[in-house]
């Protein structure tokens, strides 16, 4: 905080020397460089503290937005659902098992360029299901959430451990090992509404972050 306080301080003598001095072009240039020195500075110093949150603030934004970012499928939405595959997808066999809780909405597309099989769903009634794919005679299950609520929900599940597993950690790895890599479905985007305005939670997380901020910033020495 001291060093933020010294910095703004720097800032604002430079500025009003270029004020004052007018007449003086080198007084003038000098004062115009440190101010953008000391401007740098300042941004710096205020970036250190996010830079050493920040890894916390990921796995608690991850753990929010499966939670408040998305929405269940409502009855009667359309689901698309997308299988990857690590090799050549020329010779697989894939197929989406029949379920009462969904039913196919167009015949499977297989796209070699992207090594992808897609297929579009219709949710049926209001459950908390899995869409069972088998692939060559191994079948592998996608969590599938249709109704309401806040249920905490996986757009991607996926075969190997890697950062997109813990961007999407509602669901365990893909088991038993497949050639999959991923299966993934596209949940709707949620809004939260509070008194009468409707819009993504990030929203007011941040408004709340600072009002907070600046309501406890004196009590804890913070300076901006």
């Amino acid at each position: 905080p001291g060093k933020v306080r010294d910095t703004k301080n720097q800032i604002k003598a430079n500025i009003l020397a270029i004020r004052l001095y007018r007449d003086f072009w080198k007084t003038i240039v000098g004062s115009f460089f440190k101010s953008m020195f000391y401007t740098g500075k300042y941004f710096v110093l205020n970036l250190i503290p996010l830079f050493l949150v920040l890894p916390l603030m990921f796995l608690l934004f991850v753990q929010m937005d499966i939670r408040y970012g998305m929405r269940p499928f409502r009855p009667g939405e359309s689901i698309t659902v997308k299988a990857g595959f690590s090799g050549d997808i020329g010779s697989v066999n894939a197929e989406i098992r029949p379920s009462a809780h969904f039913r196919p909405a167009m015949n499977p597309v297989f796209i070699t360029a992207l090594r992808e099989a897609d297929w579009k769903l219709r949710a049926g009634a209001s459950a908390t299901t899995a869409i069972a794919i088998r692939v060559d005679g191994t079948t592998v299950s996608k969590s599938l959430v249709i109704g309401s609520g806040l249920p905490a929900l996986s757009n991607k599940i996926m075969s190997a451990s890697s950062l997109a597993h813990f961007i999407y950690p509602a669901e365990k790895l893909l088991a038993p090992p497949t050639s999959l890599k991923y299966v993934s479905i596209q949940y709707p985007a949620r809004s939260i509404s509070f008194l009468g305005l409707r819009t993504h939670w990030l929203v007011y997380y941040l408004v709340l972050t600072m009002i907070l901020a600046l309501a406890l910033k004196n009590r804890f020495g913070v300076e901006f």
